[in-house]
């Protein structure tokens, strides 16, 4: 057994070639290309009896640099395992000074002491290793034309009048160019999706569900390689970083539940979006959000349970292998005080879980004026609970409806 451990930089490839014992055996530099990396490999099959089937290749993920390197092992049938730059650096204890050579050792190293963690990247990471591209180019486009749009309306404003003509101009082109490239781009992506059928088939399961297009979608299938990974809704609750943490340590340090910053802010972001229509929506989760706010909720703790509930949907339809399901909503007199949910037909308790999972404990008593707000109202919450001028907006906008 071998483990390859293998630095990445824009021009050149740094490996470290370990035996089963962990003792170094080769160190080569080579060119950022597939052919070296597959001569590389013959040559250390000749000389060091590396074989493709009974190794392990171990590198970090370093956005668009390392995709020619794992297309070329993926394709050239060698286990190769993309680990989290945070989880090695941590592993690697005290550490003084470093160099790219040194690197490729300590993943070589880190790929043998932990290989029993390894996720082997497989076809499906190539299938969405080309979707995840796509995405990055299209929110390229998209933040180009926001750009240019901020400028037009405000900044243009400060230049010399003699050059806002020209100024407008060339912004209202280059919005208009990056619209166009946009659509182009949403068609590349559907026309990628629709060429591998379990892609298709889990793109099309996603659509079935409330306030998730075909943005958030795809998002869904390339951080999960087409849900080969993070299977579960609290795996990628996790990932996107809305699932919340306890922090607390003996008995001084007894903080309230978090959310951890390590996420995947993208896709969070989206699933934020989602939540907010959806709670503007006349819906179960509508109502869910103002009877929590009404209790005394924070109202974002609150919107971080609807992503919650969100991803739970997600990854019960693609667990169930079915469309989503609304049940009928049952009317319930107001003077209950109860609001009818409503779920999918296979995801009911897992709603309810992220539904606690996301809450926050009030920290004081509803009053009166709290618990008139059934519609919407934050006048009698806590200041905290103002906070957001989003939120409270919505909550102005649920009001008058």
């Amino acid at each position: 057994m071998h483990y390859i451990g293998i630095d990445v930089s824009k021009a050149k490839l740094d490996f470290a070639l370990l035996d089963g014992q962990g003792h170094m055996v080769r160190q080569a530099e080579v060119d950022n290309t597939s052919a070296a990396v597959n001569s590389l490999l013959k040559r250390w099959n000749r000389e060091a009896g590396v074989d493709r089937n009974n190794c392990l290749a171990c590198l970090e993920p370093t956005g668009h640099y390392s995709n020619t390197v794992l297309a070329a092992l993926v394709k050239g049938q060698v286990p190769t395992w993309v680990a989290h730059p945070m989880d090695i650096r941590q592993r690697m204890g005290m550490v003084r000074g470093k160099n790219d050579r040194i690197d490729a050792l300590r993943i070589a190293d880190y790929a043998m002491r932990y290989q029993d963690k390894k996720r082997v990247a497989g076809p499906t990471t190539l299938a969405t290793l080309e979707l995840k591209q796509l995405l990055a180019f299209r929110d390229r486009m998209v933040v180009d034309g926001v750009k240019h749009g901020v400028y037009n309306s405000d900044l243009n404003t400060c230049v010399a009048k003699p050059l806002q003509k020209v100024f407008k101009e060339y912004s209202a082109r280059r919005i208009k160019d990056s619209k166009a490239m946009v659509k182009q781009v949403d068609k590349m992506i559907k026309d990628h999706i629709a060429q591998d059928p379990i892609m298709q088939e889990q793109y099309q399961l996603l659509l079935t569900i409330p306030r998730v297009g075909p943005v958030l979608a795809a998002h869904l299938l390339a951080a999960t390689d087409l849900f080969t990974r993070m299977c579960t809704g609290r795996q990628l609750a996790c990932h996107a970083g809305v699932a919340p943490h306890e922090h607390t340590s003996g008995s001084s340090i007894k903080g309230r539940s978090r959310v951890s910053h390590h996420a995947d802010k993208r896709l969070k972001s989206l699933l934020h979006m989602a939540a907010l229509g959806m709670i503007q929506c006349d819906n179960e989760l509508s109502a869910y959000y103002r009877r929590k706010v009404a209790e005394g909720k924070h109202p974002m703790s609150v919107l971080n349970a609807i992503r919650c509930k969100i991803i739970l949907r997600v990854c019960a339809v693609i667990r169930e292998g079915r469309p989503y399901e609304p049940r009928k909503v049952q009317a319930v007199p107001e003077e209950v005080g109860m609001i009818s949910n409503t779920s999918t037909n296979f995801a009911t308790s897992g709603q309810t879980e992220a539904g606690h999972a996301g809450e926050q404990p009030a920290r004081d008593q509803p009053d009166e004026r709290r618990a008139s707000a059934m519609g919407g109202e934050t006048k009698g919450l806590p200041a905290q609970a103002r906070s957001s001028s989003c939120l409270k907006k919505l909550n102005k906008r649920l009001e008058m409806s």
